[in-house]
């Protein structure tokens, strides 16, 4: 369904663009700052707690959407002199006008990625693409589950950003984050917008130790799970 849908770009709070999928009733974004909302969960809650215990990351991202957390991380692994192997599991992926709509590469600090952007969103499923020196980049065009099933990668840090519990169940069940810790070693860490009970449960019972923390501008709560010895 959400693949069908004629997506609607918005600007939001503080001037970045996200997008309203009509049907579904959502927004890709926190309508108050969709940049704010990414920089807040995914780089500084995420990415950034977890270069406190290691130098050299392997993220998972679960919704690449239009690709904003990948972009900005592809920023930050420049800016800091990091290295950065990023797989991005989106099986519906966006048309290229769209993207180009949403103008992200206007964004201050972003402007001189416009190259590397285009590299993300035109990498061939299956097949690790160098976006720059020291960032790899692969792009998954299947669903979470199968992806999961025919893979046996770890990941020391995951994005969750899918579509909500409400818009898609099927992503936030014990099941899946089971199946996403067997794919973490001890210490990884995952970051989700989502602070709902039943997400933290879940977590909880796949053998995470999960921290609420102040949400992004808008949102009370986010979570910030980490994998433990069970």
């Amino acid at each position: 369904m959400i693949e069908q849908v004629k997506l609607i770009p918005v600007k939001t709070g503080d001037g970045s663009g996200t997008l309203y999928n009509p049907v579904a009733g959502e927004h890709y974004h926190s309508t108050n700052g969709a940049l704010t909302e990414s920089v807040h969960v995914f780089i500084q809650a995420g990415m950034l707690y977890q270069l406190h215990r290691e130098n050299r990351l392997r993220i998972l991202e679960v919704g690449l959407g239009t690709g904003l957390n990948a972009l900005l991380t592809l920023s930050e692994c420049r800016n800091r002199d990091l290295t950065v192997d990023y797989t991005a599991i989106e099986p519906f992926p966006l048309g290229k006008e769209l993207i180009a709509e949403l103008n992200y590469c206007s964004l201050p600090g972003l402007s001189e990625l416009s190259r590397e952007f285009a590299a993300i969103h035109n990498a061939a499923s299956g097949k690790t693409e160098t976006i720059s020196k020291d960032f790899s980049f692969t792009a998954i065009r299947k669903t979470l589950d199968n992806f999961l099933r025919d893979t046996d990668n770890r990941y020391n840090l995951i994005y969750f950003d899918a579509f909500s519990p409400q818009v898609a169940p099927d992503l936030w069940t014990p099941e899946v984050f089971q199946a996403l810790r067997r794919h973490m070693p001890t210490g990884a860490t995952l970051v989700t917008y989502s602070a709902k009970g039943l997400v933290r449960r879940a977590m909880q019972a796949a053998g995470m130790q999960v921290e609420r923390l102040p949400g992004p501008p808008g949102k009370r709560e986010m979570l910030r799970a980490t994998a433990i010895l069970k």
